[in-house]
């Protein structure tokens, strides 16, 4: 970890911190503005620099931890009266779940003796994956106990066994291959088998990434909370908003891919349920549409229906030296969308997504790559080469794990920094092989609920699910609206493929009136304004100022076209007067080729003219 700063070089550490430590930053300052009753916020084991990149409001009380040593001491007259229980560090799960269910203190104890049973079953069941030296799973102890939930701990998938999981279900569904869906079930019954799901009315998996509920045919309804993708952010929004932001509003975006799909009747839907809808459909279903609205626009729900999962692109192959003088040899797959940029005319947005395959000849996450023991400065010189490379190029079809979602002009590939101008919706991503790579994207930037599909569904399959899902959605939880759409498809080649990524009381409330829809919309599109005006203003890294600029510029477009009035122009002469360069176009919403995007993990946007070797 380094200290923040203002504008370091491409993929150097300064730019991987400030990306990733940056976004954190952003995320626990956004959670810790809706606390409002809070009184105490504690800092454990964070250095200088992790500290650097956190803005703390001053009317809260700090805490700074830096020791374990220190823990007692400063937390104890938050645990005045309670008596001990020690236990192995082994059995750390189970001693704290025991722990917080009888009002003790938990100690770590080599010598302890073993913990006592807890057999008393409650109505739903919380499957822990037991990740050695993360702190994740205990947001999975916490969540259970706040619930009143039965815990089972199981053994964490062992290093990247996620990326197999993902080749087991393609080798099985694409290669026809029964014994990948064996290692599946295999991974699932090592950790479950015995527990009887029928005694419980939901179960809810705290994972990296297996499909419980495809081996066990979905018997309870199932939702997942991912255990490397803020799980601790995830259930805070899911918590503090089960019933969301209010917006009462809604997009359905499709491209119209296919001849019967449900996104007329879903938009009457909305309509009949007083939602404030904004469809996207056929020749308004570009790249830039998608990317503006799914990020900052402000909706209650999204959904999504097109072409998805795997698409062409390239392999490519280059070198790299490492600081010792080295050199190593990299190969990547490549996958390139275009779009036109905003107000440059005959250039183009350039996004692209780097999949490794090979280092050094040895396979990207296999255990022969894992015994070269490669330093963590290695690796990025590896994905800095590779972001960077520009050919030579061999064009190579359906590259595996290039989960991407069709759009009229280009694809999209799901690489955001924000959803639902920075608030907490739900998703519903009816495409194929939607439940990881664009999932991750949505979850990372603070969605409460996904949906997503584990391989590529039948349009059919994909019709009957949605009308399920919606039609029992206003009655109920969105799981239990899941469940009863997996169960309508039960008797199709897409049985058991929806995974939800949510807790299990999450729901949506039907709409109370278009008008009152539009006017909340209304009112957070020019918050965001006044948020974006202040970023720019304080933004000393050119390049995020040009993307907040062109946000802005969006933003206050989608103002004037749809939300037009007094205040609106007023703001827009007050936002000109104040940062130049955001005057707007004489063009209409039809013509808007305007793309919102910052530079991200998977590659920075570029603006180029698109020529024969681009």
């Amino acid at each position: 970890m380094v200290e923040k700063s203002d504008d370091p070089a491409f993929m150097t550490d300064g730019y991987v911190a400030s990306l990733l430590a940056g976004e954190d930053a952003f995320f626990i300052r956004n959670a810790l503005a809706r606390l409002e009753e809070t009184e105490y916020v504690i800092l454990a084991g964070l250095s200088d620099k992790q500290k650097s990149y956190l803005e703390l409001p001053e009317k809260w009380k700090i805490i700074e931890i830096a020791t374990i040593s220190e823990i007692r001491e400063k937390l104890s007259p938050f645990v005045r009266g309670r008596t001990e229980l020690r236990c192995k560090a082994s059995d750390l799960l189970a001693g704290l779940f025991i722990a917080q269910k009888r009002q003790k203190i938990l100690l770590i104890d080599e010598t302890a003796p073993a913990l006592p049973e807890v057999v008393q079953l409650q109505k739903a069941i919380i499957v822990v994956e037991n990740l050695e030296d993360d702190a994740y799973p205990v947001i999975a102890i916490n969540y259970a106990n706040s619930i009143g939930a039965s815990v089972l701990i199981v053994d964490g998938l062992p290093e990247n066994e996620n990326y197999r999981i993902r080749r087991w279900i393609e080798g099985w569904k694409e290669g026809n291959d029964s014994t990948q869906l064996e290692n599946l079930r295999r991974a699932v019954h090592q950790r479950i088998s015995g527990l009887s799901l029928t005694q419980f009315e939901f179960a809810t998996f705290f994972t990296m990434g297996l499909p419980y509920s495809l081996v066990l045919e979905n018997i309870i309804p199932c939702s997942y909370v991912h255990l490397s993708i803020r799980p601790d952010l995830f259930v805070f929004n899911s918590i503090l908003l089960p019933d969301g932001e209010h917006f009462q509003a809604a997009i359905v975006f499709s491209p119209i891919f296919f001849e019967d799909e449900e996104t007329v009747w879903l938009c009457n839907f909305f309509d009949a349920h007083k939602y404030y809808l904004r469809p996207l459909l056929a020749k308004r279903a570009t790249v830039a549409e998608f990317d503006f609205h799914a990020q900052h626009f402000p909706y209650d729900l999204l959904h999504i229906c097109s072409r998805g999962g795997q698409v062409d692109g390239y392999e490519m192959k280059d070198q790299f030296t490492d600081k010792d003088g080295r050199t190593h040899i990299v190969e990547f797959d490549e996958v390139v969308s275009f779009t036109p940029a905003p107000d440059e005319p005959e250039m183009f947005v350039v996004q692209r997504k780097v999949i490794p395959q090979r280092l050094d000849g040895y396979g990207w996450q296999s255990a022969e790559l894992q015994q070269q023991n490669y330093s963590s400065d290695l690796i990025l010189g590896m994905w800095k080469c590779a972001l960077e490379s520009r050919g030579p190029r061999k064009k190579k079809n359906k590259i595996a794990m290039s989960c991407v979602i069709g759009c009229t002009d280009s694809i999209h590939q799901g690489q955001f920094h924000s959803v639902a101008s920075q608030s907490s919706p739900v998703v519903f991503n009816n495409t194929c092989w939607s439940w990881s790579d664009v999932g991750a994207f949505f979850l990372s930037c603070g969605a409460r609920g996904y949906i997503g599909t584990l391989w590529a569904i039948k349009n059919d399959a994909a019709v009957v699910g949605a009308r399920t899902f919606y039609d029992n959605l206003f009655s109920g939880t969105v799981l239990n609206a899941l469940h009863l759409a997996t169960k309508a498809i039960s008797q199709t080649a897409s049985k058991d493929i929806y995974v939800f990524w949510g807790l299990h009381f999450t729901r949506l409330p039907p709409g109370l009136g278009r008008e009152m829809g539009r006017a909340a919309v209304r009112r957070e599109l020019m918050m965001s304004v006044v948020m974006w005006v202040r970023k720019v203003e304080s933004s000393k890294n050119v390049k995020l100022r040009t993307s907040a600029i062109r946000v802005l510029r969006s933003t206050l477009r989608e103002l004037a076209t749809n939300f037009e009035g007094d205040d609106v122009a007023q703001l827009e002469i007050e936002v000109k007067d104040r940062i130049p360069g955001v005057s707007l176009p004489e063009t209409t919403r039809e013509d808007e080729t305007d793309v919102t995007n910052v530079p991200s993990m998977n590659g920075a946007l570029e603006h180029r003219r698109i020529t024969e070797s681009t």
